[in-house]
């Protein structure tokens, strides 16, 4: 399931992160052609990969098979230091509970969760981290297909500014906000049923040392409680 590895701990999971890197090379290297990131020992790391960033990697019979990670905005991120010009001089959300998303992928397969794909799994999975740990809003750099996708999942978006060409794609910069009625969109629409964190497995807290609390409703079988609905859902 999604383990949650903050970047100060990341020597305590050494294995799993090895195979993180080389997860990240594979998919975004080998598989989507980011030359730029290419290493020869087959490691896809950049400079925010340090303390304050948070791992979301999903782990299925030991293997990754899915990863996302966020990174504080009060610190470097990508955004900040890389992509500043997508806002065209325009500032950008920033606070101790808004995160920056980047670096999320699933591995093309027919592998199934409890019957779920792996990629619907690791999307629900990062709005629940979010709920979970505190997290208000995302900022994100992503491509119009994903804001669409996102909509249509019970994310709260809004643009930051208008689309512009990185690389021969479009890219809008966008907020994206968590809800316990987007959560249980995703658990609606891909059939969840329960948490889809590993509670047991490095439950990181960027907020503290305090362990993660699951959320209740997310514990319970899917389709056994009704849930009130917001005003126009």
């Amino acid at each position: 399931m999604l383990a949650t590895i903050l970047g100060a701990a990341t020597h305590d999971y050494a294995d799993i992160m090895e195979k993180v890197w080389r997860f990240r090379h594979r998919q975004f290297v080998e598989r989507l052609g980011w030359e730029a990131c290419r290493r020869p020992d087959g490691r896809e790391i950049d400079q925010f990969d340090g303390d304050e960033a948070v791992h979301l990697p999903l782990i299925v019979g030991g293997e990754v098979v899915g990863y996302s990670r966020l990174l504080p905005t009060l610190r470097p991120h990508l955004l900040s230091d890389v992509y500043p010009h997508l806002m065209d001089g325009g500032e950008w959300p920033r606070g101790e509970r808004i995160f920056e998303w980047t670096r999320c992928i699933a591995e093309i397969s027919n592998e199934r969760i409890a019957g779920v794909p792996i990629s619907h799994v690791l999307m629900t999975g990062v709005m629940e981290y979010c709920l979970v740990a505190g997290i208000r809003s995302l900022i994100v750099e992503t491509h119009p297909k994903l804001v669409n996708l996102l909509l249509s999942t019970g994310w709260d978006v809004m643009p930051l500014a208008a689309p512009s060409m990185l690389d021969g794609a479009l890219i809008l910069p966008i907020v994206a906000k968590p809800s316990t009625a987007g959560l249980l969109k995703h658990h609606e629409l891909y059939g969840i049923t329960g948490s889809v964190l590993d509670f047991a497995f490095a439950p990181g807290n960027p907020f503290g040392t305090a362990p993660l609390v699951p959320l209740m409703f997310a514990q319970e079988p899917h389709g056994t409680h009704q849930y009130p609905r917001m005003a126009g859902e």
